[in-house]
């Protein structure tokens, strides 16, 4: 903008000069004093030739003799500044007849500007003539900004207006009818928020020079909506502060962004539905969503009622409100065919054209849980065969034990056969009770209760094994909240956890059990002294019939990861070759941490 203006203005670097007077002499002497590259001299002999070049010619000064035949001075002067376009023309009469003041004054009464008395300095001429080529030069400049500002102004479809501190419209251009219905005389002096409502406020918390651009929504005469872009900045034309802004209805880049968008959505696999949070009604929907509500778009917008119906699934947490933004949400869904399948909700809030909707996006998660459904099913085949496996080969055993005493016993009876026959019988029922035991599903029964007054209660238990193979169990137990628990089990959990440290130390060993409180947490610690186990077993530990034990069948520590998962918790091993600690974490549920 400022090259353009400035190439404008080297057009007026060129200046034109009318010398008028009678005597050619005197306009040869004034040629040479004012030859220079920017002046283009004209000559006139008589008054009538002056005009002529007036009306053909701007001029940036004229050189004016006062006593010529005919038409004097006085008379072309006034006859000059008669006229529109020459009346602002600044002359000088170069005269040598008298100086008197009622002469002087005469002059200057039909348009003088300065006067010349002959004889005179021509360097005094030259600087005259230069101060009023240079005035002509920069009101021409002002002149060719203001057109070329009142062009742009008159053309732009852009509504341009200024608007003072108080937020009322001084100026606004021709674009104003066009884009809100008002001629631009009913604006003026009317506030801005008439057409942009709330942009006073905006303007008022602005306090840089600095240029802004906002996107909102303007307001034509027939109370439409639409949206805009306002760019403005501050001003200060003499000494008053003004704000200058520009206008943009941009409605169209607006439609081109939705369209866009629109096909966006429909390629979308998810389910997306706009709403209004005034009326409920449907703003729009994606091709999936139709999809699977089995509609038509035609019978979706506008539409208020609920078109695809979910189940959300709680689990204990506050009622589900459909209004409100929320993310991943699981639920249950049901299709027009009536499939009942699984996804997850997300929605959002957000403004558009003025109006608060809720976008909704559901993401159909039928296949993966299928998949995980699945997973979890061969997972369990596999364990149960691996299970089936392990308690034949178990079962076994003793079952051959018993049958060859069973033999012996029919040609020699004996008490001692006897016994052993029932202490192998035993042996397979305790197998098959911690069998069942590690597939038990049946519900927990807990309550608040003491992990440390659990343990307290077992301790004569298991320090009594200990002391049979010389080996010692020394508690640390730090203050802890009560936690939800299932007494039965927890004392299961603790014994098998202590009795493989026992069996996992040689004489002389030491067991330590622990607890601590870690703020979000209860930890319990059973540590033993033995020689560790391999990093590649780690693993492994849980799994039905694998007994890093000589005589193990692996089905205590399942009982033990079975319980901890019943109850929330989370079993970590540490192992090193100079003993294995089992750590198992206990998350604070509501009521535990009413007690903490």
């Amino acid at each position: 903008m400022r090259n353009f203006i400035a190439k404008l203005s080297s057009a007026v670097s060129q200046v034109n000069i009318l010398m008028v007077d009678d005597r050619p002499e005197n306009l040869i002497a004034l040629e040479a004093i004012l030859d220079a590259p920017h002046y283009t001299l004209f000559r006139a002999h008589s008054g009538e030739e002056a005009l002529r070049h007036v009306l053909q010619t701007d001029f940036a000064v004229i050189l004016l003799d006062v006593q010529m035949p005919g038409m004097n001075g006085f008379e072309t002067a006034r006859l000059i500044k008669m006229r529109e376009r020459s009346k602002y023309v600044p002359i000088i009469f170069i005269t040598a007849i008298s100086q008197a003041a009622e002469h002087v004054n005469h002059g200057y009464s039909v348009g003088a500007i300065d006067y010349i008395f002959k004889p005179f300095h021509p360097e005094t001429l030259k600087m005259k003539i230069e101060a009023f080529v240079q005035m002509y030069q920069y009101q021409e400049q002002i002149k060719l900004q203001n057109e070329l500002l009142s062009v742009i102004g008159e053309t732009s479809n852009d509504t341009i207006a200024t608007v003072d501190e108080q937020g009322i419209l001084q100026t606004i251009n021709p674009s104003a009818a066009k884009m809100f219905g008002y001629p631009p005389s009913r604006l003026a002096g009317q506030p801005i928020d008439l057409i942009v409502p709330g942009l006073s406020a905006i303007l008022a918390e602005k306090t840089d020079n600095g240029i802004r651009l906002i996107e909102t929504t303007a307001v034509r005469k027939d109370g439409i909506p639409f949206p805009a872009d306002i760019q403005f900045g501050a001003a200060s034309v003499a000494g008053h502060p003004l704000f200058v802004c520009s206008i943009r209805d941009v409605t169209d880049r607006k439609l081109m962004e939705e369209e866009r968008y629109r096909k966006m959505l429909d390629t979308m696999p998810c389910f997306v539905s706009l709403r209004s949070m005034v009326d409920k009604r449907y703003i729009n929907v994606n091709e999936s969503f139709l999809n699977a509500a089995g509609l038509h778009k035609e019978d979706v917008i506008n539409q208020t009622a609920d078109l695809l119906q979910y189940i959300v699934d709680n689990s204990g947490q506050d009622i589900h409100n459909p209004w409100k933004p929320e993310r991943n949400v699981r639920i249950r869904y049901m299709t027009h065919s009536g499939d009942l399948r699984e996804g997850l909700l997300s929605s959002e809030r957000m403004i558009i054209h003025g109006e608060e909707c809720l976008l909704s996006v559901i993401t159909d998660i039928s296949e993966r849980v299928f998949l995980e459904k699945e997973m979890v099913r061969l997972d369990r085949l596999n364990l149960t065969g691996e299970m089936a496996a392990g308690i034949v080969h178990e079962i076994r055993n003793p079952m051959t034990t018993v049958r060859g005493f069973l033999q012996l016993s029919k040609s020699q009876p004996s008490k001692e056969y006897t016994d052993i026959m029932i202490e192998e019988l035993d042996r397979v029922h305790s197998i098959v009770t911690e069998f069942l035991s590690v597939g038990s599903q049946a519900p927990t029964n807990r309550k608040l209760k003491q992990l440390n007054t659990v343990i307290e209660t077992l301790f004569p238990l298991m320090q009594s094994k200990a002391l049979t193979s010389n080996q010692e169990i020394v508690l640390d137990l730090a203050e802890c909240p009560p936690l939800m628990l299932d007494e039965k089990e927890l004392r299961q959990l603790i014994l098998n956890l202590a009795l493989n440290g026992l069996d996992a130390m040689s004489s002389g060993g030491a067991l330590t059990i622990k607890t601590r409180f870690d703020g979000n947490e209860v930890v319990l610690e059973v540590k033993d002294q033995g020689s560790g186990i391999k990093e590649e077993l780690l693993e492994k530990l849980g799994t039905p019939f694998f007994s890093t034990k000589q005589n193990g069948t692996g089905l205590g520590l399942s009982v033990c990861y079975g319980i901890a998962a019943r109850h929330d918790a989370v079993i970590k091993v540490q192992t090193s070759d100079r003993g294995t600690t089992f750590f198992v974490h206990f998350c604070l549920g509501e009521e535990s941490r009413e007690q903490a």
